[in-house]
């Protein structure tokens, strides 16, 4: 092989990779500000919410004596910092508190749709993911 060739494949080669870096880097990088939800999607969150959801945590998810808030304050101060994922296990895993872990992914990622637009994250032109591995990559914060 000749050295311009073997140059060319390694400057292909590190412009792979430098490609690769910033995809991964974007990817974490996400948050809640994203807009990764869709406005249909947090409207189905919001119908199973009122059905499910608001008995414990009360209307609009304000909180209540025996619920936490999932707006506001209330969230970020619980949430802010952590991952959908992490918050996609929690609810899948605990809610709702009379039968845990009955929520299939479809409702638990319409919940958290509705979650988010609770606290006024933008919506965007996909529905919020179902894989919990690829919702840890994604941050809530503002």
């Amino acid at each position: 092989m000749t050295s311009h060739r073997r140059a060319l494949y390694v400057g292909l080669a590190a412009l792979s990779l430098a490609s690769l870096g910033s995809t991964l880097r974007a990817a974490q990088d996400k948050t809640t500000a994203d807009s990764i939800y869709t406005d249909d999607q947090s409207k189905r969150g919001e119908s199973f919410s009122d059905g499910k959801c608001s008995v414990c945590h009360g209307d609009k998810l304000i909180g209540t004596d025996l619920a936490p808030g999932l707006q506001g304050d209330s969230f970020l101060s619980t949430w802010g910092g952590r991952t959908v994922g992490d918050l996609y296990e929690k609810i899948q895993s605990t809610m709702p508190a009379d039968s845990p872990g009955t929520l299939n992914p479809q409702q638990t990622s319409d919940l958290i749709a509705y979650i988010f637009k609770l606290n006024k994250f933008p919506a965007g032109s996909a529905d919020l993911e179902k894989d919990q591995a690829a919702l840890k990559s994604i941050k809530i914060r503002k």
